[in-house]
């Protein structure tokens, strides 16, 4: 039964109410913002078994050019920027033993990320990586150019909020573009 009394404080307990709910709903819009893709996420290490590359190719590579990428708007969708793509790349390469660090770059790669096929909403996060390859040999020829697409799906075990698992699918499908390419590169040695 409504008193008078509590039709008085009525106002002051909505007021109360409402501070709580929108800070609440702050929260979980911090909770979903997008974030771009993390390199540490995207860089591969090499396995016991993995497949040397062309002796040419030690310390001989870098990476010269990234394009294409896009940054990240934490109010829409998470991407994958020329500078985490890379970072990964390069990274990766570090790992493999065939980046240039004190030598000089006598293989210089240009990438060219074209597009990330992701999807608007679901369960299941696939996202599809399309990117163009350039490697160049000392004499400044092609040695490989190559467009690879690969694909990498993040389900709901993954994690269950939207947002990261969608960027966890742009990781994913940007690490085995990279794993594409460098079988690629193994496959395409250098002439003597």
């Amino acid at each position: 039964m409504l008193t008078l009394a509590t039709l008085r404080t009525l106002p002051r307990r909505l007021s109360r109410l409402s501070g709580r709910v929108l800070a609440l709903g702050g929260l979980a819009l911090l909770a979903a913002c997008a974030t771009p893709a993390e390199p540490g996420r995207m860089t591969l290490t090499p396995a016991q078994d993995a497949k040397p590359f062309a002796p040419q190719l030690a310390t001989a590579m870098c990476v010269r050019d990234v394009t294409g990428g896009s940054t990240t708007n934490p109010l829409w969708v998470s991407q994958v920027g020329n500078d985490e793509f890379k970072e990964a790349l390069q990274s990766t390469l570090r790992n493999y033993g065939v980046l240039a660090d004190a030598n000089p770059c006598r293989y210089p790669i240009d990438v060219n990320l074209l597009g990330l096929s992701q999807p608007i909403m679901g369960f299941d996060a696939e996202v599809t990586s399309h990117v163009n390859y350039k490697v160049m040999n000392p004499a400044n020829e092609p040695l490989l150019l190559e467009t690879i697409s690969a694909s990498y799906t993040a389900n709901f075990s993954e994690h269950p909020i939207g947002v990261v698992r969608l960027k966890r699918a742009n990781e994913g499908s940007i690490r085995e573009n990279i794993t594409k390419f460098l079988q690629r590169l193994r496959e395409t040695p250098p002439k003597a």
